[in-house]
């Protein structure tokens, strides 16, 4: 690669690389394409599908109403509680 195809993959990523930088990522540029030039020539044939992706099922279980903390319990805990409600603080600006 050159220092012009560079300069105008750096513009379309809306990167500014400044002349002093430009011998450094050309070289560094250079390199990782390299590698990716090396690792597409890895023989992947041989892999099976389910060999990079082991089938997973989701678990799931029955909902079951079980025990809770009444408002008085939920109070003493929240650091903040009004009007029946635990008060977090305002995230986001309306």
């Amino acid at each position: 690669m050159d220092a012009k195809t560079l300069q105008e993959i750096a513009y379309l990523s809306r990167l500014i690389i400044h002349e002093s930088e430009m011998d450094s990522m050309l070289s560094d540029f250079n390199k990782i394409m390299e590698y990716v030039e090396h690792v597409k020539e890895i023989n992947v044939s041989h892999i099976q599908e389910m060999d990079l992706y082991p089938y997973h099922e989701n678990f799931t279980r029955e909902d079951q109403i079980g025990e809770s903390l009444s408002r008085d319990e939920i109070a003493k805990l929240a650091p903040k509680f009004e009007n029946g409600y635990i008060v977090v603080p305002k995230v986001i600006e309306t």
